[in-house]
């Protein structure tokens, strides 16, 4: 679970979703219309295998779950895919595919869901897992906390401007030290990260809470104040800024109240991202986080959009398994990149246009 650094996408009779015509607005007046899966943008020449095997990592945690589990959604996106129970049909069919069977893939995926488009442009940005040095005990050099979630319920909510100024020094356990101010509070933005610690060895740290203080993006900010362009924000250029300004940057920071804490995590492949808010650890260019508020955690969502460095079309089907704190409402997703320069390069200036398609699970047949 992460915070958004900048947000200010057969067997078919008796299926209980209509095959025509749009279903009932959500809350906030979006709707969603129909559309066949074949006819999303890429759709049959999109690796739909690997999408398939991130889904199998949900079911395998779904399963697992009462079947009245919440998963977050509104209005109908409750209904039809709002608890864990409403997952297993297409969980347990998703677990006889071959993995890496493309066909195959395809061919579950188009018998088991319904595709709907929600109307109106969304605005899809990306995240990842930054590396900075980093030390387990305090250091010389290493003298930025890293906190653990505090037990005591007062202390857990306090302000970052209170946190920076010390309320939490010998009252808090600590994950990590960090060398800079800046890194820490991007890393934390983040929501999980990767500590190349003194001795060469790695640290790697996730979500363990937030303060439930507001979040406010300190882009924002730093566009009204003239910092910078509208149309230059961005991890790399926020992260530069407050650098470059440390008489500043704490000030600026602070004006994001929220703060996440952070717990070391072990047991994790190195092709496995931190686990995100479903528990399940994130694929790279798989892994989607969305308003949990709106769209159920679980669901596939098939996103087009750009690479905002090649321009090149970025179509491609995901599975919500992540939350973020600046991501609001159906037309808003933050797609995961995983970690390293390549990751970090695309993440950081990702905030493109596009369009977003929930895939709703179809319901078994009624006899």
């Amino acid at each position: 679970m992460r915070s958004s650094w900048l947000l200010p996408a057969l067997f078919l009779a008796g299926c209980t979703l209509p095959n025509t015509g749009s279903l009932a607005p959500l809350p906030d007046g979006t709707t969603v219309s129909p559309i066949s899966l074949t006819q999303l943008p890429g759709w049959s020449t999109g690796d739909q295998a690997e999408a398939l095997a991130t889904f199998v990592r949900s079911c395998q945690t779904l399963n697992r779950m009462p079947a009245d589990q919440a998963l977050g959604g509104a209005g109908f996106l409750a209904e039809r895919a709002g608890q864990a129970g409403l997952w297993q049909n297409a969980c347990n069919a998703a677990l006889d595919v071959t993995p890496g069977d493309e066909a195959a893939a395809q061919t579950f995926f188009q018998a088991n869901f319904a595709a709907y488009r929600v109307n109106g442009a969304a605005l899809i940005t990306g995240y990842f897992e930054p590396e900075y040095p980093g030390s387990e005990n305090l250091a010389r050099g290493y003298t930025v906390p890293l906190y653990a979630e505090p037990a005591v319920p007062a202390l857990a909510n306090l302000t970052r401007a209170e946190i920076d100024h010390g309320a939490l020094y010998r009252k808090a356990p600590v994950t990590a030290y960090l060398q800079s101010p800046v890194d820490a509070f991007m890393l934390e933005i983040q929501g999980a990260g990767i500590l190349r610690l003194p001795d060469g060895k790695i640290l790697r740290v996730g979500f363990a809470g937030q303060n439930g203080q507001p979040y406010t993006p300190i882009g924002r900010i730093l566009v009204q104040n003239g910092d910078l362009a509208a149309n230059d924000v961005s991890f790399q250029s926020i992260s530069a800024w407050l650098k470059a300004h440390p008489d500043q940057a704490q000030a600026i920071m602070e004006q994001n109240a929220r703060y996440v804490f952070l717990k070391p995590l072990g047991g994790l492949a190195a092709d496995e991202g931190a686990p995100g808010a479903l528990g399940v650890p994130l694929t790279a260019g798989r892994s989607l986080a969305v308003d949990r508020a709106v769209i159920p955690l679980g669901m596939p969502v098939y996103i087009t959009t750009t690479d905002p460095l090649t321009h090149a079309p970025l179509d491609r089907l995901t599975i919500a398994q992540d939350t973020g704190g600046g991501i609001h409402g159906l037309a808003a997703a933050d797609l995961y990149f995983g970690s390293g320069p390549d990751a970090e390069a695309t993440a950081g200036r990702m905030q493109q246009a596009g369009d977003l398609y929930l895939l709703l699970p179809r319901q078994a047949p009624t006899t």
